[in-house]
């Protein structure tokens, strides 16, 4: 199996750590393996994590130039949604509960958000963050750990948010939001687009979710490794995107981690993995996030509602 791709970080477990410090990895094919394709590459610190990139083009000039861009982008998406940056406009918005003239970024993704929270009926939450915030701080102290969890299931509910482009606003008080489970999508999704725009017709982006312009050489299909799922080693690629989600990420102990069902109030255990294939990265970022979120019966309704996505649980 030629070209497999796997990825041996686990996403959640990066974003947990560093928000949207995302490890950043734009894997494209060599186009035609000819000799006048040139191989450039970058690496650096982007979003706060060492992070590569590698391009095949004819023109250095062109490849570095696009490099620079997709640099420069991930970073402006960080100043909007990183958690981990405290002049952030999500950080801005979780501290005073209110945020003028928003990023139209913030805005699409949290408009995105709610209507992926109506289709699961409030299972995919981005008000969730108390909940996370009180098993963080308060899981080794059972005695103050419930007691933080009652009152974070106060605050979350998506109908909490008040969107428009003028202004984002909580309606209570000490509501907070983390976009973790769909704002990767969107970033790759961004980077996907600047280099479509630039004329790259067979790409692999990888940043932590994958996206893909074309296929492999000679429009081969791209293989992405599974490794969550026990019964398939790859999934095919070709002008589509996959995200996966599962509660192997960060982990308290054995039976709590961080995807939470916010009407419990405790972690979800109905599936061990989700791995969604779509037509776009933010889709199947914040699919992935919802399956496992929701009761096995209930993702069924999301396959009504886009027929077109693939859903691989474990």
């Amino acid at each position: 199996m030629a070209n497999l791709y796997k990825s041996n970080l686990s996403r959640r477990k990066f974003l947990t750590i560093s928000a949207t410090s995302i490890a950043l990895a734009l894997s494209p094919s060599i186009l035609n393996a000819k000799t006048n394709q040139e191989k450039i590459t970058w690496s650096g610190t982007a979003l706060g994590a060492q992070s590569n990139m590698t391009l095949f083009h004819k023109n250095p000039t062109f490849a570095k130039e696009t490099l620079s861009i997709c640099v420069n982008e991930i970073k402006r998406l960080e100043n909007i949604f990183s958690l981990f940056i405290p002049n952030s406009s999500i950080s801005k918005l979780n501290k005073n509960g209110i945020l003028k003239n928003p990023p139209k970024e913030l805005v699409e993704v949290l408009s995105f958000a709610n209507t992926i929270s109506e289709q699961t009926n409030g299972a995919f939450d981005v008000t969730v963050q108390p909940l996370w915030l009180a098993y963080s701080k308060y899981f080794n102290k059972k005695d103050r750990l419930q007691k933080a969890i009652n009152k974070a299931k106060k605050l979350i509910s998506y109908k909490n948010i008040q969107i428009n482009e003028e202004k984002i606003s909580f309606k209570k008080t000490n509501v907070q939001i983390t976009l973790n489970g769909i704002a990767q999508g969107y970033i790759t999704d961004k980077i996907t687009n600047i280099l479509r725009q630039k004329g790259f017709t067979n790409v692999l982006v990888d940043l932590g979710e994958f996206n893909s312009i074309g296929g492999y050489d000679k429009n081969r299909d791209w293989n992405i490794a599974t490794p969550y799922l026990k019964d398939i080693s790859y999934l095919k690629l070709n002008n589509q995107a996959i995200a996966s989600s599962g509660g192997y990420g960060t982990r308290f102990n054995k039976k709590y981690h961080h995807l939470f069902d916010a009407k419990t109030g405790t972690s979800a255990n109905y599936v061990n993995s989700c791995t969604v294939k779509a037509k776009n990265a933010m889709l199947a970022d914040a699919i992935a996030t919802s399956v496992c979120v929701m009761q096995k019966n209930k993702s069924i309704e999301l396959k009504k509602i886009y027929p077109n996505i693939e859903i691989y649980t474990s």
